[in-house]
């Protein structure tokens, strides 16, 4: 089968037409293989796409319109030839219904898988359309075997898993290794699983209805992460054959059959519906972590704009030339604002009288005076809108653009300070008195630009406390 590559400076991925199956990803920097490459003593697959059915159906059966369907174990798309389409850093993989889904499946649909490269990071997307006049059940997920350990003089156990939560949690067994059993104690409080080389002789590890949305794969004996997020899926499994060096995290909207169940595929646990015409969308991640691409990551993000922009309060006697000034504005104009309705209106100061005059204007305004140049972003009466609640929303359209000028400054190698105006009602009317904004425009703030006289530290200003996920 025809396989597809795409890679960036980070990592390689390569997919197969045959399942559009994930059957290699390699990190650019050290070229580890972190996909299970496959081995008939253990396990010869890599990492199947499960659809339309997430393990065993009851007696591998289901009943629809009074006739009986055989349903292969986690369905038949693994065995489907995809279309796929190659494009930079992208690979789109289509399967249509066809002659021989539908002895398995009698409903027209459209699968389609993207894989996209951002960086370290795999993004996989999976759109599910019911192209019938019928409803339509089915299941979906992945079955992604990771290769563990990485690195000979390792052993399984020096790995485990971490969840991105403390969980209290069941797992599920399978009974037979086909059917899920009752729920057996699992997690209580914990974040982490130890792996063991025994711990799949009952089968997967089985969980419904976790807290946490993403989890690692670690090592004791070094910082390489292999990092899952899967916010789209409601049950999520760990597996592997007994002593086989690999795992798989499996992210899946559905679980094998309950010995209770029937054979109504729409009744059965964890099941989608999905309406004619309809179309449902589940995506998921993989992040590849280790001190080569962190220290890739870091310096990239050293060397970002946004990361070396600084208040700079004290400049240089440099020209600020009206090109880079129209080039700041040409970016500005671009800020986001309330229903695109672009409020603003800036006036530029370069003559030295202008600027010193601004400078007194407010008791924070005193680098202006020195500036290369001011630009004032000004609200336009006449275009400021109020929506359908009757709020007004060009504070927030004015401070987006501020902070876009500031930015767009730094990307041409000048920098700046914003000094508030509003809504300081002297300093507005000062402002405006002066400009001779007259009752159209509202002075917003007084942005200095110009070539940096000093150097200043940066600071780490990440503080994790002040995050609140939900």
């Amino acid at each position: 089968m025809k396989t597809y590559n795409i890679r960036n400076e980070y990592v390689s991925l390569t997919v197969s037409e045959l399942g559009a199956e994930v059957i290699s990803l390699q990190d650019i920097p050290t070229d580890t293989e972190f996909i299970w490459q496959g081995d008939s003593q253990y396990w010869n697959e890599h990492s199947p796409l499960l659809f339309p059915a997430v393990g065993d159906w009851k007696d591998n059966q289901y009943e629809y319109e009074g006739k009986i369907y055989q349903m292969p174990l986690h369905g038949f798309a693994r065995h489907q030839k995809f279309a796929v389409i190659s494009r930079e850093n992208q690979l789109i993989c289509i399967l249509c219904s066809n002659e021989e889904t539908r002895h398995y499946y009698p409903f027209s649909f459209s699968l389609k898988i993207i894989y996209s490269l951002d960086k370290n990071i795999v993004h996989v997307e999976q759109y599910i359309s019911n192209t019938s006049d019928k409803r339509m059940p089915y299941s979906i997920g992945e079955h992604i075997g990771f290769r563990i350990p990485l690195h000979e003089k390792e052993a399984y156990e020096d790995y485990y898993v971490e969840f991105e939560k403390e969980e209290t949690a069941c797992r599920y067994p399978l009974i037979d290794g086909r059917m899920i059993g009752n729920p057996i104690p699992c997690l209580e409080r914990e974040k982490s699983i130890k792996l063991q080389s025994d711990m799949f002789e009952n089968g997967a590890w089985n969980f419904e209805g976790l807290s946490s949305e993403r989890v690692y794969i670690k090592s004791a004996l070094h910082d390489i992460k292999v990092i899952l997020d899967f916010p789209d899926f409601s049950h999520f499994s760990l597996w592997s054959i007994p002593a086989a060096p690999y795992l798989c995290l499996e992210p899946c909207n559905g679980m094998a059959g309950l010995p209770s169940e029937g054979n109504d595929p729409f009744k059965k646990r964890g099941i989608h519906i999905l309406e004619p015409g309809q179309e449902e969308t589940a995506v998921y991640s993989i992040s590849i972590e280790n001190n080569d691409i962190n220290r890739k990551l870091k310096e990239e993000f050293e060397n970002s704009i946004i990361e070396k922009r600084n208040s700079v309060r004290k400049f240089l006697k440099r020209v600020v030339t009206k090109e880079k000034i129209k080039a700041i504005l040409r970016h500005a104009m671009t800020a986001p604002s309330a229903g695109n309705n672009r409020e603003w209106e800036f006036f530029v100061v370069s003559k030295k009288e202008d600027k010193k005059r601004i400078s007194m204007m407010s008791p924070y305004a005193g680098p202006a005076a020195e500036a290369g140049a001011l630009i004032i972003p000004c609200m336009n009466t006449e275009v400021m809108k109020k929506d359908k609640q009757g709020n007004m929303w060009w504070i927030q359209d004015l401070a987006a653009c501020s902070q876009t000028i500031l930015l767009a400054a730094k990307e041409e190698g000048i920098d700046g300070v914003w000094m508030g105006i509003y809504p300081d009602r002297e300093r507005v009317r000062k402002l405006s008195d002066y400009l001779k904004c007259g009752e159209k425009l509202v002075p917003f703030a007084v942005i200095a630009v110009g070539y940096a006289g000093t150097r200043i530290a940066r600071r780490e200003r990440y503080d994790e406390k002040l995050v609140h996920c939900l």
